[in-house]
């Protein structure tokens, strides 16, 4: 190839946060105030902005779907999630109906989905298209699927690359075709670290798991420790019921009148031998004692009701001791350096593992898609990296809810310029050597039912 055929175009995008925070809190604002009928009218202004700051050679894109055309898709949407969602109180297996519903349809959304957003987007005049057919989407997004189980999971990565295959050479800019090459063997190098990041998470998950119970167990004994020594018998007989107070015959007392003595004996099916031996009343004593004593030695209903009150308050006080101390013990430990340390070290694993994860397959894997697709003579190149990645996904959404969501807008448009800085057009690029035909305009139902139950209709 000649010098010209290499020449490399940027793709540029220009919005900046201030401008698309006016934009955005509007919409934010409108669709509240009017219960969700703005956001037809907010999507549009949302993608418009986005697309007319998407430059290639100082040339924006355009996208011309229609707010009333959007709203009418969004309310069929909604109606069938709303079904879905409240089945379950009419009968447990229609929400299993509706998802069975969804699985059918699946094909004939992603086709309807992507047909809109390609005919509503243009550059320098001239539409996008979709030309794909139902009976294609079907098998690569049900009949390929469905031998994930029969291959455990094998088929994976051939179904990924079918999957973008399918969405990139149906793709039309004017009457050009998108031509992505096969590179299953890259598809499954990429995939493999699905293999290596549950075998890394198993380890870890197998030493710490142990020994965070361990010290679970240590901590819970240690908060036991004080209420068990404290209350023994309260806390070895939860059921204990005292009897009524033997009365001692008042001949027995001795003169001047002197207070009758009383014992107070206990009865518990839990109570450990010696207890029961120390109130067992010896054989000889029992003999000697009068019948009417005997007799007083049965509780009455109304005792046995008024102790068990008495000690299912007591131990409901000995378990909020015991919670309480477990929570003081717990605020001391966040206060140490250490244990606030382990704990952010914990959290920033957790992070790593899940935004790593997603970031290295968006890399990659858009890297795979663009680097070997062309449209006629033009090529393209991609250079996404995963770190990059995470720090994009762990810094916005960490801005975000420290703001409460107001650094909304300022992730967006950070997003939005990486991905365009990373993305470069090789080649001559002569849009006048690309034309097309008027389309007809399609429903966009199959988008919003899809955007609803979030199938990713995009690729790269």
């Amino acid at each position: 190839m000649d010098s010209a055929s290499q020449k490399i175009t940027p793709i540029i995008f220009k919005g900046k946060t201030a401008e698309y925070f006016g934009i955005w809190i509007v919409n934010l604002l409108l669709s509240i105030i009017t219960l969700g009928i703005y956001s037809a009218w907010a999507k549009v202004r949302r993608k418009k902005y986005f697309y007319h700051n998407t430059l290639i050679e100082s040339v924006g894109f355009d996208y011309h779907a229609k707010p009333i055309s959007i709203l009418k898709g969004r309310i069929i949407a909604f109606a069938f999630f709303m079904g879905y969602s409240f089945s379950a109180n009419i009968n447990p297996f229609l929400p299993l109906i509706f998802l069975l519903i969804l699985f059918i349809f699946l094909p004939w959304l992603v086709v309807r989905g992507s047909i809109f957003n390609a005919r509503n987007s243009s550059h320098r005049g001239l539409r996008f298209d979709f030309v794909g057919t139902v009976g294609q989407a079907a098998k690569v997004f049900i009949a390929l699927p469905l031998l994930t189980f029969f291959t455990l999971g094998l088929i994976i990565p051939y179904v990924s690359h079918e999957k973008s295959q399918f969405l990139v050479n149906n793709h039309r800019f004017g009457l050009s075709q998108f031509e992505m090459s096969r590179v299953v063997k890259q598809f499954y190098k990429v995939y493999l670290i699905f293999l290596i990041i549950p075998v890394i998470i198993g380890v870890l998950a197998a030493i710490a798991i142990p020994a965070y119970q361990q010290y679970v167990k240590k901590a819970a004994s240690q908060a036991d420790a004080g209420t068990q020594y404290a209350q023994p018998f309260v806390a070895l007989q939860p059921n204990v019921v005292l009897a009524a107070n033997e009365n001692i015959d008042e001949s027995t007392a001795t003169e001047a009148d002197a207070p009758v003595p009383t014992v107070e004996r206990v009865y518990s099916d839990n109570a450990p031998d010696a207890m029961l031996e120390a109130n067992q009343m010896p054989a000889e004593m029992a003999e000697n004692m009068p019948e009417q004593a005997l007799d007083m030695q049965e509780p009455t209903a109304t005792t046995q009701e008024l102790t068990a009150l008495e000690q299912q308050k007591m131990l409901e006080e000995v378990m909020q001791k015991q919670e309480q101390e477990s929570k003081g013990k717990m605020q001391e430990m966040l206060k140490q350096p250490l244990y606030l340390l382990i704990g952010l070290a914990v959290f920033a694993l957790y992070a790593f593992f899940i935004f790593g994860f997603v970031a290295y397959l968006q890399a990659r894997i858009g890297n795979l898609i663009w680097n070997n697709t062309k449209l006629d003579q033009l090529t393209f190149q991609s250079k996404l990296r995963a770190r990059d990645f995470i720090w994009l996904y762990f810094s916005n959404i960490l801005a975000i809810i420290l703001t409460f969501g107001l650094a909304t807008p300022w992730a967006q448009i950070r997003l939005a310029r990486y991905r365009a800085s990373k993305l470069s057009i090789i080649g001559d690029v002569d849009f006048d050597q690309f034309v097309g035909d008027k389309k007809a305009e399609v429903k966009a139902t199959g988008e919003e039912i899809a955007e609803m139950f979030d199938v990713d209709l995009s690729f790269g």
